[in-house]
């Protein structure tokens, strides 16, 4: 059981002729360590659906009988004291156990004085006996003899994440003083914190942060960013100059960066403060891949302005049965730094090739015989052979200019 009355060898009341007695008082929480955890129905503890998450445990403070790790049994089985926001432990955790009702539940994993959202060591544990079997001693792991898992992996420590002041999105003059934010850490280098910077509120999504790294940063493996006020670069920066850009943009080899297509487009604007000093309700999704996967239905991406997709590299558009550009002007190039020319309509091109081509089958020249149609004469580039009739060219001219334009892909007369 986890709850339990004890006493104290100073806590003590006079009784008949000043016998004193020792004061029984309740502790509701007290503290244990965990000792098998149902993570699922693969777990050595595993008793059906209601069992999820769980855990044995044992008191370090109990009324009850010593029992070892290995002989707790269903009555030592604690449940999540909370419904669904579980932080779910693991074996050799501190964990805090109470009894509600007949019910065991513990509150944990607990912190200790190693402040430390990756591990903590149960500082009210105390390794067990180890006893012999034919006169030999077991041989037991350190974190065994500490009742501690031997799956968790201690090789990368993450610090506690912190929040320093920034004078630039902070309110009041006070010096190396900011306002608490709402923090959910992982154990290793993954959160999501719920913040302001003054009254401005945001949200920071977090995952792979550097073991180093104190704070979400550009650097993470993947990071989602919800943020009301300041720059990405104000939020995010850090005293090693490193800056939000789009990726892009810094290929060296690239010669369409989509800054410089912003400004072309707005009137030559200052793309520094235009693209990466934007300090209005904005987010941020940034991660090594990204794909966006639409199982049922369509994917919509709309904007009010404009919308700019830059590539590094290649940039590929497929669809099974139509791919449709509507727009008023459609420019292949940048039309503010080169010379444009327009696009020609396949249909009425044919038109007028064709009877460009009926009209010299109309021609005739006069000769001694009267008025006759005449014959090619010498080398014509081509399929033409010298001294073919005419008639013979013209047709095959009129059989190439029908397969000039694509029966698949087309433009909008305008």
């Amino acid at each position: 059981m986890g709850s339990v009355f004890v006493t104290q060898s100073d806590r003590t009341v006079k009784g008949f002729l000043g016998k004193e007695f020792k004061v029984p008082f309740f502790l509701q929480f007290v503290p244990g360590q965990v000792t098998h955890v149902v993570h699922s129905s693969e777990s050595d503890r595993y008793s059906g659906p209601n069992t999820i998450n769980t855990i044995i445990a044992k008191p370090h403070i109990t009324d009850k009988l010593y029992k070892r790790r290995a002989t707790l049994g269903e009555k030592d089985r604690y449940y999540p004291l909370f419904r669904t926001m579980n932080d779910v432990p693991t074996k050799g955790d501190p964990v805090l156990l109470c009894t509600i009702g007949k019910v065991n539940y513990y509150l944990g994993p607990i912190n200790t004085t190693e402040n430390s959202p990756t591990w903590n060591q149960d500082i009210n544990n105390t390794p067990e006996i180890q006893f012999e079997k034919n006169n030999k001693t077991l041989k037991v792991t350190q974190d065994g003899l500490k009742g501690e898992t031997q799956n968790f992996n201690k090789e990368i420590m993450y610090p506690r994440m912190i929040k320093k002041r920034k004078k630039d999105l902070d309110y009041g003059n006070a010096i190396r003083e900011t306002t608490g934010d709402t923090i959910f850490e992982g154990r290793h280098g993954n959160s999501i914190r719920i913040g302001s910077r003054s009254n401005n509120p945001y949200v920071f999504i977090s995952n792979n942060r550097h073991p180093q790294t104190e704070s979400e940063s550009l650097q993470d493996g993947s990071l989602i960013t919800i943020t009301s006020n300041g720059s990405l670069i104000q939020h995010l920066g850090n005293s090693q100059g490193v800056k939000f850009r789009l990726v892009s943009d810094i290929v060296e080899t690239n010669t369409y960066p989509i800054g410089d297509i912003y400004s072309d487009l707005n009137n030559g604007v200052d793309i520094e403060q235009e693209i990466y000093g934007y300090n209005r309700n904005q987010m941020l999704l940034q991660s090594d891949r990204i794909t966006l996967n639409s199982k049922l239905d369509d994917i919509f991406v709309s904007s009010i302005k404009d919308i700019y997709i830059g590539s590094g590299r290649h940039l590929s558009i497929n669809a099974q049965k139509s791919i449709n550009v509507l727009s008023d002007n459609v420019n292949i190039g940048n039309p503010n730094k080169a010379t444009m020319e327009n696009m020609v309509l396949g249909n009425q091109l044919q038109d007028v090739l064709v009877e460009i081509v009926n009209l010299l089958g109309r021609l005739q020249t006069t000769t001694s015989l009267g008025l006759q149609t005449p014959l090619t004469v010498g080398e014509i580039p081509g399929d033409v052979k010298p001294g073919e009739p005419i008639v013979t060219v013209i047709s095959n001219l009129e059989t190439k200019i029908q397969n000039i334009i694509s029966t698949k892909h087309k433009i909008e007369q305008g």
